[in-house]
């Protein structure tokens, strides 16, 4: 197996791994009032501790989104007294919400630990194997910058019992994936509306203007920023045809493909100082991982 199959098994485990405590997320955000899963971003405020959060700090990792919708989601988040507002766009946890967003994840690491398939000892094998990607990943020399995995690393929990500290470490190099994404794009100065726009378009996910504002909508911009962002990139070459018959060129496959083999580049790199040994070890624990979580 490849580094990308490595990493795809790893996506696999970790999916099958939330299935097991989905329903304890299910039932915190339905005694919460917080709407779809409210609760990320109350982990996001937790890493960003001792500072307060603003929407500036939840654009970085997620450009995608406006600031006014990050805004409005720490502001619900307030109303329903899980923070406070302790100057204009900046929150802190109120004790109640800070209490309970520990709560959850001492629940779902409860659930976490009472699920792992894993014998003792092959449980201590998978976090040392772990743990040494998110090391590399935070030593090699950048790019990408390690903004997002250090924060991660942040809420990282004890190593007894391994299976919740495995599970955070797969968030920690998912966290360093975002900053390889936003290493490789970032650079080319396109906006990060006009480079969603390129992506959705690249995997064939929306055909026309329509598409664009119904597929994104969640992202809170108005229809005018998406209209400047297929200008972008019609500007750069990168996109042809109608509002109505949105077409990819070759020039954007190739930009939209180069951003993902940098993307892969930047994020690979540590990787290689795992031995052969450390990766067929680690492809047969994921493997054992994963078969067991899907059987429990």
């Amino acid at each position: 197996m490849n580094d990308m199959d490595i990493w795809d098994l790893i996506l696999k485990a970790w999916s099958a791994l939330g299935a097991q405590f989905e329903p304890v997320l299910e039932r915190y955000t339905s005694e919460s009032g917080l709407p779809g899963r409210g609760w990320s971003i109350l982990l996001a405020v937790l890493s960003f501790e001792p500072e307060p959060t603003t929407p500036a700090h939840l654009l970085v990792r997620g450009p995608y989104t406006s600031t006014e919708q990050y805004l409005h989601q720490l502001r619900y988040a307030s109303e329903r007294g899980f923070l406070s507002e302790v100057s204009n766009g900046e929150f802190r946890f109120s004790s109640n919400g800070e209490k309970w967003i520990k709560n959850l994840i001492s629940d779902v690491r409860a659930v976490m630990a009472e699920c792992d398939p894993l014998s003792e000892a092959d449980s201590a094998q998978l976090l040392g194997l772990c743990e040494k990607l998110v090391d590399n990943s935070v030593r090699t020399p950048p790019p990408p910058d390690t903004w997002s995995i250090r924060l991660c690393m942040r809420l990282m929990p004890g190593k007894y019992p391994p299976l919740p500290h495995i599970e955070q470490a797969f968030s920690c190099l998912a966290a360093y994936r975002d900053d390889s994404h936003l290493s490789a794009w970032q650079k080319s100065g396109l906006p990060a509306t006009s480079l969603e726009v390129l992506t959705f378009l690249w995997r064939d996910q929306v055909h026309s203007f329509d598409d664009i504002n119904e597929s994104l909508s969640h992202r809170g911009h108005p229809e005018q920023v998406y209209f400047d962002a297929l200008r972008e990139l019609r500007t750069r070459g990168l996109i042809d045809g109608s509002n109505s018959n949105l077409i990819i060129t070759p020039d954007g496959q190739t930009f939209r493909g180069q951003v993902e083999a940098d993307t892969n580049h930047f994020f690979f790199t540590p990787w290689k100082c795992s031995s052969d040994n450390d990766r067929q070890e680690l492809i047969h624990l994921l493997n054992i991982l994963w078969d067991g979580l899907q059987v429990s």
